[in-house]
């Protein structure tokens, strides 16, 4: 049985966000195929009993914090030098030295400063292209985003492997590379996941999931709440909005109201999914792909979503979804659309669903592993 060190550059647990999920499904998915060990920065806010259950598909878990290694990388990527405590790297080193790894695989660009302390096999999972995020969130962090995008053309140059989460993300990484990159894409626990179709939602709640600390979502909560909310409320009184997702900041915590429910951290986001009238992904930038999306799908929720919300997914206008800009009217008038045609809804609902059942995490994960042990053989 191969022998897998997975590097994560924060806690793959608890998973309730995007990228966590990401990083705890597919080394659940490794660990199937492979014994795998964890070796993680660690902040201590991530620091949890709620962790344990995750955990626990590692062979051995290794967790540091920050520490003088990023001395180690002086010059380079603020990201990279985060994320690469030196005694994570002094740790890796000595678990290779004890029984030998047959492959890295590293989370994120900015994991692989671990990563490189063991000379073996090294895939890369790109869950976004983080060079242009970065120059889309910082546009004057010049120097960072330079220094971003080279690590990324030596790590995409580098590894055996580079995986993405949509098809534009690994053109991309072809390109530098060389050599293509796999497409493995986020998903959801479709098979697990209760299918409530719209015309048996009575509620007129409008959902919002993810995290409420990352800007492009509080720019979004910020949106509906104070702009396509009020639009609706004109037509149906009694609608309300729901923005769930850990750690809001405090522009989201502001926005509660009686008639705007702020979570905050939740164990699971299946009964507000359960619960809502309407998903609505208000997103206006962002990179990979929204989880959010496809969990939504697999619920039934009627999902109304901008073109980047929707990126990197298989969908169509009025297929599986209500596709519009950022407008708040526009926003505002899919909604109503959802609650005043119910056959529709369903319909859209209907091809939602079969979607995400081809996007189911095993299915993914087995993907995932094949390409991972491909790299083996």
């Amino acid at each position: 049985m191969a022998h897998l060190a997975f590097v994560t550059p924060y806690l793959p647990a608890p998973d309730n966000t995007g990228g966590r999920i990401r990083m705890h499904r597919l080394a659940r998915a490794l660990a199937r195929v492979a014994t795998v060990d964890l070796f993680a920065r660690v902040f201590p806010i991530e620091r949890s009993p709620d962790t344990a259950e995750a955990l626990s598909v590692y062979r051995a878990v290794h967790l540091r914090e920050g520490d003088l290694g990023r001395l180690r990388f002086a010059g380079s990527s603020r990201r990279l030098m985060e994320a690469s405590p030196l005694r994570l790297a002094l740790d890796l080193r000595r678990a290779h030295r004890e029984r030998p790894y047959d492959a890295v695989v590293a989370s994120h660009v900015y994991a692989t400063g671990t990563a490189r302390a063991v000379d073996v096999p090294m895939v890369l999972d790109e869950h976004n292209i983080e060079s242009r995020y970065a120059a889309a969130l910082r546009p004057d962090d010049v120097r960072e985003v330079a220094r971003l995008r080279g690590l990324e053309r030596r790590a995409w140059r580098d590894a055996a492997l580079v995986t993405t989460v949509t098809a534009a993300d690994a053109a991309v990484v072809a390109e530098v590379r060389g050599a293509p990159a796999t497409v493995i894409p986020n998903g959801a626990d479709a098979d697990d996941a209760r299918f409530r179709a719209p015309s048996d939602r009575t509620s007129h709640a409008l959902l919002f999931v993810g995290a409420m600390s990352h800007a492009p979502n509080v720019a979004a909560a910020v949106l509906l709440a104070r702009e396509v909310l009020p639009r609706v409320r004109r037509t149906i009184p009694d609608a309300t909005l729901v923005l769930c997702g850990r750690a809001p900041d405090a522009t989201v915590r502001a926005l509660a109201s009686e008639h705007v429910t702020v979570t905050g951290t939740v164990p699971s986001t299946a009964p507000f999914l359960d619960a809502a009238g309407v998903f609505v992904n208000a997103l206006a930038r962002g990179e990979g792909s929204s989880l959010k999306l496809v969990e939504a799908f697999a619920a039934g929720v009627p999902v109304v979503s901008t073109a980047v919300g929707a990126r990197g997914f298989d969908v169509a206008a009025d297929r599986e979804l209500l596709l519009t800009d950022d407008a708040p009217e526009h926003l505002a008038d899919a909604v109503l659309r959802c609650f005043s045609d119910p056959d529709g809804a369903d319909l859209r609902a209907r091809r939602a669903r079969s979607l995400a059942e081809t996007l189911d995490w095993n299915r993914i994960g087995e993907r995932f592993a094949h390409a991972v042990l491909g790299v083996l053989r």
